[in-house]
C-alpha cells in the first residue's frame, strides 16, 4: 500500500483514480456539505470502489475532526480560487502537517521517481488568478514555516522546514 493520503476531493475523481491505479490509502475531504459527500459516494460506487472511500467534511480554518492526523500526503488540485480563504487554507495545512504523527517509518513506493518529504502537501493548479494573488498564497506558506518547492509545470510540494533537532528526514517515493 502506498502513502496514506487525504485529498481535497471535489467530485472524488482524483481520489478514485489514485485508489484504483496505485492502491493508495485515501481519505477524501471537502467543505462541510452533504451533497459533496453524497456525490463522492455515488462516484465511488459507479467506479467499483467498495466500500466507498472515507470522507471528512471540513471547511478551511475550522477545527479538524481528527486530532492526530497521520496522512503522509495532503493532495489538492485547483484550490487557489478564493484569495480571501488563503489564510484559512494555510491554517488547515499547518494543522495537518505540524500535527502529523507518523504511522509507519518505512515509506511506501509506487515505483515512480519523485521523492517527497513526509508529511507534505502536493498541489497542482491551473492559473485562474492574477500572479500577485498566487504569490500571496506561497508567501503565506513561507511565513507559516513551510518550504515551497516547485516540482514542475504548476505542481508544488509544500512541507515543513527542517530544524537542526529534527529526526532524520522521512522521504517517500511516489
Amino acid at each position: 500500500m502506498g502513502p496514506r493520503s487525504i485529498i481535497s476531493s471535489g467530485t472524488g475523481a482524483l481520489a478514485i483514480f489514485l485508489q484504483k491505479l496505485l492502491e493508495v490509502d485515501i481519505t477524501t475531504s471537502d467543505f462541510d456539505d452533504e451533497e459533496v459527500e453524497d456525490n463522492i459516494s455515488h462516484n465511488c460506487r459507479v467506479n467499483g470502489i467498495s466500500p466507498v472511500l472515507p470522507h471528512i467534511r471540513h471547511s478551511w480554518g475550522d477545527n479538524f475532526q481528527i486530532t492526530d492526523p497521520d496522512w503522509d500526503l495532503v493532495i489538492a488540485s485547483d484550490i487557489l480560487l478564493y484569495v480571501k480563504q488563503y489564510p484559512n487554507l494555510i491554517k488547515t495545512l499547518s494543522f495537518l502537517l505540524k500535527s502529523y504523527k507518523i504511522k509507519d517509518k518505512k515509506p511506501g513506493s509506487t515505483g515512480s521517481d519523485v521523492q517527497l518529504p513526509w508529511p507534505a502537501f502536493l498541489m497542482s493548479w491551473r492559473r485562474r488568478i492574477g500572479k500577485d494573488d498566487d504569490a500571496l498564497f506561497f508567501t503565506g506558506c513561507k511565513d507559516a514555516g513551510f518550504v515551497v518547492e516547485h516540482l514542475g509545470s504548476r505542481v508544488y510540494c509544500i512541507s515543513l522546514k527542517k530544524t537542526k533537532n529534527a529526526e532524520e528526514d522521512t522521504k517517500a517515493t511516489i
